[in-house]
């Protein structure tokens, strides 16, 4: 007697899977998870606790405080101007290299030629080591004496700008902007090629013009390199440290100090470990504040097609 065929079409059991299949998977990543623990969210939770401590390093003892730590950062005036001063070196900044970066981007992909020369070019700064180029930044601006003074001061009037309340952050921002662009260049060079060429093509063919193409195909696909190359700018402009220290010390007068030198300065030069701790939570809050912000804000950009 012939098999029917509805036996043959039965669906097959799946094997039933074992103890170690099961937890395969756990295995995997219990060395990231592990990595991830040790490096940052026992630094986390350590720095919260001791922003409740008064620690003196020299005697080697902790006595809790409560929110007394808190209380006197908040008190004496320095937190407040490191985060205005964080928030204004953010705006000269993010935006500033954001779109900077996608001007050259669009340039470079736009050439038949010499494009990774151009990449090498714009990537130059990324690679250099920022302590050694705020040397050379610092000497360019000096009062009077600096390449920047002697182009721009008979032109605009401005002088002496590392040693003027107003123009020491700008300045810095320069740096920080001329380090960032080929960042944030490289980013979209990579979105840019990953942007379907059929869809360009089509819109061509319909008749877009150049402004057209790149508003409803272009931009719409590279949305969330936007998202992340927003993100990262914005914690490297709050982190930033190295140009700050290098160039201005965080002055004249603290106008140039953003939290990360404050956070260095109380911590590290004065020994205040609590008050250290206060400013890296302040850091760390804005941080995320700011990362969770541009998700909001720019989650459409995700979406290809929308404009």
């Amino acid at each position: 007697m012939s098999a029917s065929p509805a036996q043959f079409l039965s669906p097959i059991s799946a094997p039933k899977s074992g103890i170690g299949e099961r937890w395969a998977p756990f295995i995997l990543v219990t060395p990231m998870l592990a990595l991830l623990f040790v490096f940052t969210i026992l630094p986390c939770l350590l720095t919260l606790v001791l922003a409740f401590f008064e620690t003196d390093i020299l005697a080697g003892t902790m006595r809790f405080v409560g929110f007394a730590n808190f209380t006197r950062a908040f008190t004496r005036g320095d937190l407040l101007n490191s985060i205005g001063v964080t928030l204004l070196y953010m705006v000269l900044t993010v935006p500033t290299s954001m779109v900077l970066g996608l001007l050259v981007a669009l340039g470079i992909n736009s050439l038949g030629h010499l494009r990774a020369f151009w990449r090498a070019v714009y990537f130059l700064p990324v690679a250099a080591t920022l302590v050694a180029m705020s040397i050379v930044w610092r000497w360019m601006f000096v009062g009077r004496r600096g390449l920047i003074d002697h182009m721009l001061g008979p032109m605009t009037g401005l002088s002496d700008w590392l040693n003027s309340p107003s123009l020491a952050l700008p300045a810095v921002a320069v740096v920080g902007n001329w380090q960032q662009i080929g960042f944030v260049a490289i980013l979209y060079l990579a979105a840019l090629a990953a942007v379907p060429r059929h869809l360009l093509e089509a819109a061509q063919v319909d008749g877009a013009n150049g402004w057209s193409r790149f508003w409803h195909v272009t931009w719409p696909a590279i949305g969330p390199t936007t998202i992340f190359a927003g993100i990262i700018t914005s914690v490297n402009a709050m982190r930033v440290f190295d140009s700050i220290s290098t160039m201005t010390g965080g002055g004249p007068s603290r106008h140039s100090q953003t939290l990360a030198h404050l956070m260095w300065e109380r911590g590290i030069y004065f020994f205040d470990i609590g008050g250290g701790a206060v400013v890296t939570l302040v850091l760390i809050a804005l941080a995320l504040f700011a990362t969770f912000l541009q998700r909001m804000l720019t989650v459409r950009l995700e979406k290809a097609g929308t404009r």
